[in-house]
Formats: structure tokens, sequence, C-alpha cells
């Protein structure tokens, strides 16, 4: 890749490995949550509630705009903002009786406790959306609720069989449907389950299928999302050249879509990768570049990690610099010693 490797002992190999081991935790996590706070698609249609009551509509149309607000916060990283945009929506759509609305705010503030390890908050809102969906008798939202079902049972419950048929379920159902957000996602979180498995040829085939259909959906979260796992699948498996070009693809992905958290951690992967193989200065470069975004997105625990990760490398270039400045005085040292030189 033209960046040299015969520094890699500079960097301490903990920090590397802890690095890349906690964005493996964390995508695992995320990516099957993914979709939860992505399932409010029919946003872009800006469908009115079934009334001639013009109150009715203005708060559909604001709650509307509040969970679409919330979206945008999810996708910079600033969770306890969507929660107030979310529940304020929910607020306005109870009151006006806007069940699609309502469903929105109960699937998004699922997706927020399911990121954040709340088992029991998160499948309370889900079941609260599944049971609306039901009586509301909507066939997409149907498959979706399969969808989140499945990555409910394999990402809190750990139960991967049960979990797995739900999703396939739901992947076939979107399908049907012609819904491309929701078969991406249900990709996106079966990709997951085999990578938790550690079938890495599934996952990746899964991943890569996620990444087409996502692009024609016009959907740039999950697609920097599967581009992400991606990298991680090949970082897992040692192929750190292989890693680097799917999270530059990711990085791409994530700036043309302002997903700023998603950007900012493939940044600092690839700034962990490129310190272990000895490219300090980039990697330099590519952690200050995480840093201003996870500054952005008030990320507090990537703005440690960027700072932690800047440090070590300010100590490598340190010790690069003794270790050379050392040699250089040997070497003149030997030439005034040496009769023959």
């Amino acid at each position: 890749m033209g960046e040299p490797t015969g520094l890699r002992r500079q960097v301490k190999p903990w920090f590397v490995v802890v690095a890349i081991v906690a964005a493996l935790v964390v995508l695992g996590a995320v990516a099957i949550a993914l979709g939860i706070w992505r399932l409010d698609r029919e946003f872009g249609r800006a469908r009115r509630v079934a009334t001639a009551n013009a109150p009715d509509v203005r708060a559909n149309d604001l709650a509307m705009k509040l969970n679409l607000a919330g979206n945008s916060y999810v996708a910079a990283g600033m969770h306890e903002s969507a929660l107030v945009c979310y529940r304020e929506a929910l607020r306005i759509a109870e009151k006006a009786g806007a069940a699609q609305r309502m469903v929105a705010s109960y699937q998004n503030m699922s997706g927020i406790f399911d990121s954040r390890d709340m088992p029991e908050s998160a499948h309370y809102y889900m079941s609260l959306a599944t049971a609306l969906n039901r009586s509301l008798r909507r066939p997409r939202r149907m498959g979706r609720s399969l969808i989140e079902q499945g990555a409910f049972r394999t990402r809190q419950l750990g139960d991967f069989d049960s979990g797995r048929v739900l999703l396939e379920k739901g992947l076939e159902k979107a399908r049907t449907d012609g819904d491309r957000r929701s078969e991406a996602m249900a990709l996106n979180c079966l990709a997951s389950v085999q990578g938790m498995l550690r079938h890495y040829d599934s996952a990746q085939v899964l991943y890569e299928s996620c990444v087409a259909v996502s692009r024609a959906a016009k959907d740039p979260v999950t697609e920097t999302w599967a581009l992400h796992s991606l990298a991680l699948t090949w970082l897992r498996r040692d192929q750190l050249d292989s890693a680097k070009q799917w999270l530059l693809a990711a990085i791409e992905s994530a700036h043309e879509g302002g997903v700023v958290g998603e950007e900012a951690s493939a940044l600092f992967d690839i700034a962990c990768i490129r310190a272990e193989q000895g490219g300090l200065e980039l990697a330099r470069v590519n952690a200050e570049q995480a840093l201003k975004l996870y500054e952005q997105a008030a990320d507090n625990g990537g703005i440690s990690a960027c700072r932690s990760l800047l440090a070590e490398l300010e100590d490598a270039a340190r010790s690069e610099y003794r270790e050379r400045l050392l040699d250089s005085l040997i070497e003149q040292r030997k030439r005034q010693t040496d009769p023959g030189m």
C-alpha cells in the first residue's frame, strides 16, 4: 500500500488490539440495531393522516419533522437530543391520534435504548410499536416488525437460531413488499449474526448484498455500516490492507451521506491500522480528523479514544526520532574514531 512497515514496534500493541476489539464489539451491537433507527422511511413520502381536521394534519406534520430531526441527531451520534425529539413527537402524535407517527417514535426510541444495552426499555417500546402495527394491519410494517424481533433476539437474548429465522422471514417479506430499506436492514442484521458466529465468508457475502441494496435504496447509513462491517471482518482475519480499502469506502460513504459518527469511527479504525503498520504520520492525520468529528458529535468516548491514540503516536514519533538521532551519532562517532574511514 506504499506505507512503511518497519516501525510497528513503536506503537504499544495493546492499544491497537483494544481499539480494534472495542470497535468490533460496538459495531456488532449497533449493526443489528441499526435498522431500527431507520425504520421511519415513510416520512419521505409525507403521507398525511386520514382526516380532514386541519389541526390533526398540522400535528402529524410536526411529529414527522420531530422524528426526522431525531434521526439526524442519531446519525450525528447525539442520542440524548434524538430522544428529546422522539418523545416530543410521541406526545404530539398521541394527542392527535396519529398512529403512524406513534409507531415511528416507538421504533426510534427502541433503537436508542437497544444501542445503550438497555434491553427492557428497548423491548418495551418495540412491543408497543409491534402491537400498534398489528392493529393498523400494515403489511410493510409487519415485515419490519419481524426484523426488529429477530434483531432483538440475537442482540439482547443471544438466541441466534430463532432470531435468524425471524430475520429471514422479515427479509422475505421485505422483498415481497418491495421494501428495499427493510431488505437492506435485514441483510445487515443477518450478516452481523454470521459475523458473531465467526462465519466470515457468509457474513461478507451478506454485507456486500446489503451495500448494493442500501445504495439502490439511497440509504447512506445502512450502506456505511455495511462497508465498515466488511472492513472489520477482514480485520478479524488479519488482512489489514483489505480492511483499509473497505474503511476508505466507508469513510467516503459516511462523508457523502453526512453520517458524522460513523465517519469518525471509520477514521479512527484506519488510524489504528496505519499506526500498527508503521504509517505514523498518516495515522496521526486520520486520528485528528476523527477527533474533530467526535467533537462535532459531542461523543466523549470517541474524543477520549482519539486523544489516547494521538498521545501514543506522539510517543512513537519521539522514539523514532531518538533512534534515528542515536544511529546518526553512532555512525558519526565511528567515522571520527576509525582511521580507515
